[in-house]
């Protein structure tokens, strides 16, 4: 997994993908229309070759589906460094924002129910930069990045 391009004297601390359980909801969808595919619509067609056809589309869609999935939750990244904080987003495309921690205003975390009991929450950091705001959905142990990403801008004062 290629990290955004760093300073020559910039180090990586942390870096985090969404929570896992982010992976289920969708997975789930598309295991759900595969076995209606599969079970229900496949075997009314009469004729063989169709049905085995049927089955093969459903197992083509059934993986491709799961892999894009899986590729859109693996490249959706936060990068904290000494310097500044890195969102990657983007499967074929990739898309790197940065804020310097210098410029950050306001850090929020949200958790809800969900995110109590499986240990996830959202992220948002507020700063002076042209995008103003940045949100990470997901994250886990939010409330241990944010004190990370506090000591860091913390330590840039000193």
């Amino acid at each position: 997994m290629p990290t955004p391009k760093l300073f020559p004297d910039e180090k990586l601390i942390y870096q985090a993908n969404p929570h896992f359980i982010f992976l289920l909801g969708p997975i789930s969808g598309v295991l759900f229309f595969w076995f209606i595919l599969w079970f229900g619509s496949c075997p009314t067609l009469d004729i063989f070759s169709l049905k085995s056809l049927c089955h093969l589309f459903a197992s083509f869609v059934i993986l491709f589906s799961i892999a894009v999935i899986y590729l859109d939750w693996h490249f959706n990244r936060l990068y904290l460094t000494n310097y500044r904080i890195i969102k990657e987003r983007g499967i074929i495309g990739e898309k790197f924002v940065s804020v310097w921690l210098s410029k950050i205003q306001d850090l929020t975390v949200e958790i809800g129910i969900w995110g109590r009991i499986f240990g996830f929450g959202d992220l948002t950091i507020e700063s002076a930069g042209t995008y103003g705001q940045m949100r990470f959905k997901g994250l886990p142990k939010p409330l241990e990045i944010k004190a990370l990403i506090e000591e860091n801008i913390q330590t840039q004062f000193e």
